[in-house]
């Protein structure tokens, strides 16, 4: 038979504001979220809650309780990691441990449990451990895994833990918030007048499939024993990391790029072992007297070479002040992906690929990747719309681009430039643009485009001519048919 320990660590969000020493906390205190289109509160201090503050609390009534509240939106992905990072510690729990987001842990426990003095022992121990590192926890222990998180979350203190067996017996005092179903079922059930889980098992599951559909029987089951609901181990990804202690304290700029090469060179190999590269990596500088510095860098594809790393590092460290020292370092690969083998080629197009890459990891370390553009084509006719501007990082170079049967100007400007008629044609024989006059002498079009109707923006027709000048440039003009007074303007310009 299956067993299942729930460890459920209500206040996740706060502990690991509470575990960086965040002064905030030393007052009322609330971490919120956007719910039903509000700011509302979701875990709150001690101070706060005697204050009055409650959990589905919006912002503003929050405030008006307790005008001194300070709030944080929440982290979903910090408390994610922070989650796992744990799951990782629980390793040393049961061989079988599952995620349950936001905020639990479960284990199979199943023939391990006497290795710590019993079911009893082994959740005091949980307990325990989970207590020294700054969390606090509630603990269940059932046949199944839903029933574990029930005790653990609506269980009296001294009541978490269901005899084999006997799930209905320790479960029907239950709200009907431990079954496991969509919000809307569970709605229903409240206003049809079932409170308890007790209430819900006397009804035939015939009858509840009948009335109130396949998930709430499906989650009866699961919830008292009578289908399997076993714990799903969540499989741990591979950490790319590695660390450095120094005896004693370094502090020149070739000191610090030899460690980070002996890292590097570490992490690098573990990275190639598994075919795999990163495309960001981060830095930590411990110094004597000022604490950690994190340091951070970027690739525009993935790299797993340490002459790349140690390279686009020199500037952040030459930037970092270190007066007494740093004597602890940790780099660890991030957003991890794998690396696409190439096939080698006779030309230098390979060369280039990489010399492209290490230009944009460059440029985006030194002003953000998302300030280094490039474009792409896009599926449009209207000469406006036919490429698109991406992040450089993110989006290969096209080698698809469509010319079209028509030169198109070197420079197309994003809105049109109103001109001056002051000799009418079609195009004008004479026009005025910033204060210079210009007089046709060959002219090539008109182009006609339609514009795209499922688009919102403007639906005019449009006449495009390419206009070559008497005084040397040549322009690309453009008017809407059909619109009384004819109207001119300039689109682009050519080379």
């Amino acid at each position: 038979m299956r067993r299942v320990l729930c460890l459920w660590l209500p206040q996740l969000p706060l502990e690991r504001l509470a575990r960086k020493g965040d002064l905030r906390l030393e007052g009322p205190f609330a971490i919120i979220a956007e719910q039903k289109s509000a700011w509302r509160v979701t875990h709150m201090n001690a101070q706060a809650l005697r204050a009055g503050v409650g959990p589905g609390q919006s912002l503003p009534d929050a405030r008006a309780i307790c005008p001194e509240l300070l709030s944080e939106p929440a982290d979903p992905v910090r408390e994610k990691a922070l989650l796992y990072a744990l799951r990782r510690w629980a390793d040393t729990l049961s061989p079988s441990v599952a995620l349950f987001e936001p905020d639990m842990l479960l284990l199979d426990i199943a023939g391990v449990d006497h290795l710590f003095g019993g079911e009893d022992a082994m959740a005091a121990h949980a307990v325990e451990r989970l207590s020294d590192i700054g969390f606090s926890v509630a603990t269940g222990i059932a046949d199944t895994q839903s029933a574990a998180r029930a005790l653990a979350r609506f269980a009296a203190p001294g009541q978490t833990i269901a005899p084999p067996g006997s799930m209905r017996a320790v479960l029907s005092a239950m709200p009907l918030e431990a079954l496991d179903c969509p919000d809307a079922r569970r709605t229903e059930l409240r206003r049809t007048g079932f409170r308890t889980i007790g209430e819900l098992a006397e009804i035939k599951q015939a009858d509840l499939a009948r009335r109130y559909g396949i998930e709430v029987v499906n989650g009866l089951a699961a919830l008292l024993g009578y289908r399997p609901d076993p714990v799903a181990p969540s499989m741990l990804e591979p950490s790319y990391a590695a660390r450095m202690s120094l005896p004693e304290p370094i502090g020149l700029l070739s000191d610090l790029e030899e460690v980070l090469r002996r890292l590097a060179g570490q992490v690098c190999q573990r990275l190639q072992e598994k075919g795999m590269g990163a495309r960001s990596f981060s830095l930590t500088v411990r110094c004597v007297d000022t604490g950690d510095h994190h340091l951070k860098v970027g690739f525009a594809k993935p790299c797993n070479a340490p002459e790349q790393i140690i390279q686009q590092f020199v500037h952040p460290l030459d930037k970092l002040k270190i007066e007494f020292g740093a004597d602890w370092f940790r780099l660890w690969a991030e957003q991890v992906e794998p690396v696409r083998s190439r096939q080698m080629v006779l030309d230098h197009a390979g060369a280039e690929t990489d010399a492209t890459s290490q230009l944009l990891s460059s440029l985006g370390n030194r002003l953000g990747f998302d300030r280094i553009e490039r474009f792409v084509p896009h599926a449009s006719h209207l000469p406006g719309r036919t490429y698109a501007r991406v992040e450089a990082s993110r989006h290969e170079a096209s080698e698809n681009w469509k010319l079209p049967g028509r030169g198109r100007p070197l420079h197309l400007f994003a809105a049109p430039r109103a001109i001056t008629v002051t000799q009418a044609g079609r195009p004008p024989s004479e026009f005025v643009w910033q204060r210079r006059a210009y007089h046709s002498q060959s002219i090539e079009g008109p182009e006609r485009y339609t514009p795209e109707w499922w688009q919102d923006a403007d639906l005019r027709t449009r006449d495009y001519w390419a206009v070559q000048t008497e005084e040397g440039p040549r322009f690309w003009l453009l008017t809407y048919p059909g619109v009384k007074p004819a109207q001119w303007y300039l689109a682009g310009r050519f080379a």
